[in-house]
């Protein structure tokens, strides 16, 4: 792919029903609301304040031109160079809204795409990471003793049919399968499909990208290289108290 020619993508999603919804389901007995309480409640701006920061570090560190897209289900108010899309959710379960983004309906063909989770920190020149131009790149669970395993929180892959092919058509062909197969862990899904021809940000682009709880919490200090910090799990971007952390999330 010539980059000339063709701006890179770098989008995310927020959405709401992104808890497995068994038959039944209510927000009452919801099975992952301890998970919820632990994490804290989501206020009505947090969601808009997520993504515009994302947005903000992108625009700040990036290394070449891009369009930013926040595909979701809700209304938010976002910066204006912000696209909000709006997108089809096809199991009734409320999970794997990513999958949307390996379709052609997505619009992203011909782009290569760089997908973040809100949860992420940019804190850092993106050169590299912009520079992945391959078919799918992912980093390696950070848990010591399972790093072959991959993790989907920050993804780049080139939009077309080759990767429609292996990553969605799967999923649209029996979605009830990909429910039980994942039990709307999209994780699970990445692993499956892509496990054996992934790139890892590990190699192409050693050290860049972090885990807070792993390499960050005990010292209170970024790495000298690192440039996204994963904030999975707990705590939050909007929870971190180190000091650092003013400086790149707002």
């Amino acid at each position: 792919m010539d980059k000339r020619y063709l701006e890179m993508r770098v989008i995310c999603f927020y959405w709401q029903g992104d808890r497995w919804q068994e038959d039944g389901f209510s927000v009452e007995n919801n099975p992952f609301d301890h998970h919820i309480r632990r994490v804290g409640q989501v206020s009505h701006d947090l969601p808009a304040r997520y993504v515009n920061n994302l947005y903000y570090g992108v625009k700040r560190f990036a290394t070449q031109e891009f369009k930013f897209i926040c595909f979701s289900n809700q209304k938010m108010e976002l910066d204006s160079d912000i696209e909000l899309k709006t997108f089809p959710m096809l199991t009734e379960r409320g999970v794997l809204p990513r999958l949307y983004m390996f379709s052609e309906a997505s619009e992203l063909f011909g782009h290569q795409v760089l997908c973040l989770d809100l949860d992420v920190v940019i804190t850092g020149s993106l050169k590299d990471i912009m520079a992945y131009d391959g078919l799918f790149c992912a980093r390696s669970k950070f848990r010591r003793g399972e790093e072959y395993k991959l993790d989907g929180d920050i993804m780049s892959f080139r939009a077309g049919k080759e990767v429609e092919e292996r990553f969605w058509y799967p999923f649209v062909q029996d979605v009830e399968a990909a429910e039980r197969l994942t039990l709307g862990r999209e994780r699970y899904w990445m692993r499956h499909v892509a496990g054996d021809i992934a790139d890892r940000w590990d190699k192409v682009a050693p050290g860049q990208v972090v885990s807070y709880k792993r390499h960050v919490k005990q010292k209170g200090k970024l790495p000298p290289k690192a440039r996204i910090v994963s904030c999975h799990g707990s705590p939050r971007p909007h929870e971190v108290k180190d000091n650092w952390i003013k400086e790149y999330w707002k």
